[in-house]
């Protein structure tokens, strides 16, 4: 088994922003791509490929959903692609917005015992998402354009969402990941439970097993068109942290956290699955349920 010393350059950007990691070659692309996201404090919510040859979308590439094209996996482990020093391929990321990371292997030795990937080495930054606005700064917001429910919601809703950015701000994370966690929470809150066809459908109600099951059992999978299994999980990311948010400051019960965190934990990759299977169009079984 080996460890590889890897460099990795965003294209587009100046050289002076890199990330050297440390990774075991019994680790997969799968997770390579995990760790130069985290690097880069970017949000792992789309679809991505890794090219040996530098060329997108090509048939040799391998893809996160081989079933489509029938590429090789991202399953597939660093120890099985013959890397060698100098060597370089690049992983691209998020087919919208066309992220391109180069990845140089600056070294391969003999792994003695199997490391944990890190980052040893970073410097500059990049944003994933430049072109949006802060949360806060969003002053000229159009209520006109939404519904009355979610107008209602969104009053009611301010406080424990303050409150939340609050907490976000003072944790050290970045603008984007604050905004991320935002628009997820606030999607939750404003969009989904006002529309629900429970009694109560404030804050408190969004944090009970069977709301939280409908949105993402069904809701987010069969409603949501950008829905992902990645994106699935950080919303549910987010959420997790918004109500743990208020249980800190006694807005909900540390019990009802507690119950929230074993409902994501035995029932998320349950969700993953359903939203995998309800987005693959060869999966004829699917609609037998």
């Amino acid at each position: 088994m080996k460890q590889y010393t890897l460099k990795v350059y965003p294209q587009g950007q100046s050289r002076k922003t890199y990330r050297v990691i440390e990774i075991s070659g019994n680790d997969t692309l799968d997770r390579l791509c995990e760790v130069i996201l985290a690097a880069f404090d970017f949000i792992h919510e789309h679809m991505y490929e890794f090219s040996m040859t530098g060329k997108l979308y090509s048939d040799d590439n391998y893809s996160c959903y081989p079933e489509y094209k029938g590429q090789p996996s991202t399953d597939t482990k660093l120890d099985k692609l013959g890397l060698q020093k100098e060597q370089k391929f690049i992983l691209h990321y998020d087919f919208g917005d066309d992220w391109v990371f180069e990845i140089q292997v600056q070294d391969i030795h003999d792994e003695k015992t199997r490391v944990i990937a890190h980052v040893t080495e970073e410097k500059g930054s990049v944003e994933q998402y430049p072109d949006y606005d802060d949360w806060d700064d969003d002053d000229d917001y159009d209520y006109d354009e939404e519904p009355d429910e979610a107008i209602e919601a969104r009053k009611e809703n301010k406080k424990y969402l303050d409150m939340f950015l609050k907490d976000l701000k003072a944790s050290g994370v970045s603008t984007k990941t604050i905004q991320n966690h935002m628009d997820n929470v606030d999607f939750y809150l404003t969009d989904y439970l006002p529309f629900t066809d429970e009694e109560y459908t404030d804050m408190k109600a969004g944090a009970e097993s069977f709301i939280l099951r409908d949105f993402f059992g069904y809701y987010y999978t069969h409603k949501c068109m950008w829905s992902t299994p990645n994106n699935l999980k950080t919303t549910g990311a987010s959420i997790k942290k918004f109500y743990k948010c208020m249980a800190d400051h006694g807005e909900i019960s540390k019990e009802k956290y507690k119950e929230l965190c074993t409902l994501f934990k035995e029932e998320m990759a349950d969700w993953q699955e359903e939203c995998r299977r309800f987005n693959d169009d060869d999966d004829d079984d699917f609609f037998l349920y």
